[in-house]
């Protein structure tokens, strides 16, 4: 299997991992990063304005961390975001991918 593939098979692990778990669990910050990491994966760094609400602070959180990545690779994004998922809850992991 290619690096890249499996890159993305190690990914896409993570995220089923990330979307089983209790988000209230997860610190703010690295929620933050993990959406913003995921977003940049999927090639959605930018939102509309209509996503966001003037006067909503956890908008501003997560259009400030999709800034904060918008000049990363998508394969440095997976990268960060599979390292803080296993962080979180670290393997073995059951998965049926």
């Amino acid at each position: 299997m290619r690096e890249e593939e499996e890159l993305d098979k190690r990914f896409q692990e993570a995220f089923k991992k990330a979307s089983a778990e209790e988000q209230s669990l997860v610190p703010l910050e690295l929620q933050l990063h993990l959406y913003a990491y995921y977003k940049r994966v999927i090639d959605e760094p930018y939102v509309s304005n209509r996503t966001f609400h003037s006067n909503d602070l956890r908008s501003g959180f997560k259009m400030n961390a999709l800034i904060q990545v918008q000049q990363l690779s998508k394969t440095e994004a997976r990268k960060r975001y599979i390292k803080i998922v296993e962080d979180l809850y670290p393997k073995p992991w059951k998965t049926d991918l």
